[in-house]
């Protein structure tokens, strides 16, 4: 979910609990686009088509939306998320990994529709900070198939994934209970959305 920290930053918090930019000073304003058609992207306001500012800012009720570290005059702290869904207060989850090993064991991770990817850098989706082992941008991804209603797990740049202890070769369609396991991390599968259970598109 897309949110704004009291010094006007905007950050995703479904990959920083706490906002990045106020940690790293001279970093650049992004959100977090999640589209099923394509590669999700983080990409920086200033960057972007000048309408969707005047769109964000129809969406919050405000005049302007500052970017580079200002704020607006009210801060609301309104949380949106763009992606399959549409434009909605909460991006839905449907599924999570929870991760079984290491310094991160009984740490969880919302999957989102679209492709979700999972690396050590702050722009991932899922975000495994203390494996070294782990590439930093996309180790690999887990794929939420809204149309199909079903889960894939891919690896991502020639990197080894292991699915159920054996090594992937392709991707893969998930089921509940897997166990996906990049570098020394085991990462268990458990999904929402499934038979009988999907979110409709508004």
């Amino acid at each position: 979910m897309i949110t704004r920290c009291s010094k006007g930053h905007w950050y995703d918090t479904s990959v920083d609990k706490e906002c990045p930019h106020c940690k790293q000073a001279g970093e650049r304003l992004g959100i977090q686009l999640n589209d099923i058609e394509e590669d999700d992207k983080t990409i920086s306001l200033a960057e972007m088509d000048p309408s969707l500012g005047a769109e964000l800012g129809d969406i919050l009720d405000t005049s302007s939306i500052q970017v580079n570290g200002g704020s607006s005059d009210e801060d609301d702290d309104k949380t949106i998320a763009f992606g399959f869904f549409g434009v909605r207060e909460i991006a839905p989850v449907v599924g999570w990994l929870v991760c079984m090993t290491g310094t991160e064991c009984g740490k969880d991770h919302r999957l989102h529709a679209g492709k979700n990817f999972i690396g050590r850098s702050m722009s991932m989706d899922v975000l495994i900070v203390d494996d070294k082992t782990i590439a930093r941008d996309r180790h690999c991804s887990v794929v939420y198939d809204p149309k199909g209603n079903a889960f894939y797990v891919s690896s991502e740049g020639g990197n080894l994934v292991y699915l159920n202890g054996e090594m992937l070769d392709l991707s893969m369609q998930l089921k509940e209970g897997d166990k996906i396991t990049i570098g020394k991390t085991d990462l268990l599968f458990i999904p929402f959305c499934g038979e009988g259970r999907t979110w409709e598109r508004e």
